[in-house]
C-alpha cells in the first residue's frame, strides 16, 4: 500500500508554521539583535504561546539561542553557517568567472563551474557552447555525481566516510552502458582521478556528452568546486580532447591561486596560470 496523503488542512498548518518561523527570524536586525517572546508577539501579531513554541523549535535546530540571563533570543550560528555557504558560492562564482570566459574563448565548448551539495552536483556558473548545442545543465540545476566529470572530481577528494555516505544515500544508478554502477569500481576510479588530477565523463550520464573536469582548491587545500569542459561526440583519446584536459587544468590552477591556494606554485601551477592568462 502507498503512503497516505497528508490532509490538506495539515499541509496548510505546516506551511503557516514555516511562514511564521521565517517571520520570527526576519524580525531580528542590526537594531534588534535580541528579542523576547513578548516583543516578538507584539511585532508579529501572534499569540505568545505560538511564538514560544516556534522559538523552541528554532532553538533546537540552532537557528536561535536564548540568553539565560535576560531570556531574550538571538540568531544562532546555524544561520551564520548557512549564510556562509551562500557567500562562498557567490564569491567562488565571481572569482572564477573571468577564467571560465578565457577557457570558453579558447575552446568554444560548454564550460561549467559546480559544487557538491548533499551528494549531488550543483551548477553555479555556465557558459554555453558556441556550436549551437544546448545541454541539460542550467545554473542551479542538479546532476548525479558518480557519472559526471564534475561529480567524480568532487567525490574523489571527499573523506572516505563521506564518500560512503553519498553512495549509500544516492546510490549508483545506471544512465548509459558506460555508467559506473559498482561501488568498488567507483572507489578505484576515483583513486585514479586523484592520481591524474582530472576526471573524464565518457558518455556516462548522457551518451553523446564527453567531459573533462578538474578540481578547484581553496586556501586550506580543500576541494571546493570543479570546472569542466563538455563537448558532444568528441573522442576522449583525440588531440582535441587532450587539449581540453590541459585547458581545464590550467583554469582550475588559476582559480585555486586566486582563492589563495599556493600549492600549484610548487607543482607547475604558476606556468599554467600564466599560459591561461596570456590567451
Amino acid at each position: 500500500m502507498g503512503k497516505t496523503a497528508a490532509h490538506p488542512r495539515a499541509r496548510v498548518h505546516g506551511i503557516r508554521a514555516v511562514e511564521r518561523a521565517a517571520a520570527i527570524l526576519k524580525a531580528f536586525s542590526p537594531e534588534s539583535t535580541a528579542l523576547g517572546v513578548t516583543e516578538l508577539s507584539r511585532r508579529l501579531g501572534l499569540h505568545k504561546s505560538t511564538v514560544h513554541r516556534l522559538l523552541a523549535a528554532l532553538e533546537r535546530e540552532g537557528f536561535v539561542v536564548q540568553d539565560p540571563g535576560s531570556g531574550h533570543y538571538r540568531l544562532g550560528l546555524q544561520l551564520f553557517e548557512l549564510g556562509s555557504l551562500v557567500v562562498t558560492s557567490r564569491q567562488l562564482q565571481q572569482v572564477a568567472h573571468a577564467y571560465l570566459e578565457q577557457v570558453h574563448h579558447a575552446c568554444g565548448e560548454t564550460v561549467h563551474l559546480a559544487i557538491l551539495d548533499e551528494g549531488e552536483v550543483v551548477y553555479v556558473d555556465k557558459l554555453e557552447s558556441t556550436r549551437q548545442v544546448r545541454m541539460y545543465s542550467l545554473i542551479g540545476r542538479r546532476s548525479p555525481a558518480h557519472c559526471t566529470g564534475l561529480g567524480k572530481v568532487l567525490l574523489a577528494w571527499l573523506p572516505e566516510g563521506a564518500l560512503e555516505e553519498v553512495i549509500r544515500r544516492r546510490g549508483l544508478r545506471g544512465y548509459t552502458s558506460q555508467t559506473i554502477t559498482s561501488a568498488e569500481t567507483l572507489r578505484d576510479h576515483l583513486a585514479l582521478v586523484r592520481q591524474r588530477g582530472y576526471a573524464i565523463d565518457n558518455g556516462e550520464h548522457e551518451e553523446l556528452i564527453r567531459c573533462a573536469a578538474a578540481p578547484v582548491f581553496d586556501y586550506t587545500g580543500q576541494v571546493v568546486a570543479a570546472v569542466s569542459i563538455a563537448a558532444v561526440g568528441v573522442d576522449v583519446e583525440s588531440r582535441r580532447f587532450q587539449e581540453y584536459i590541459s585547458l581545464i587544468q590550467q583554469c582550475t590552477r588559476a582559480v585555486s591561486e586566486a582563492l589563495g591556494n599556493g600549492q600549484w606554485q610548487t607543482a607547475g601551477g604558476s606556468d599554467a596560470h600564466r599560459d591561461l592568462r596570456s590567451r
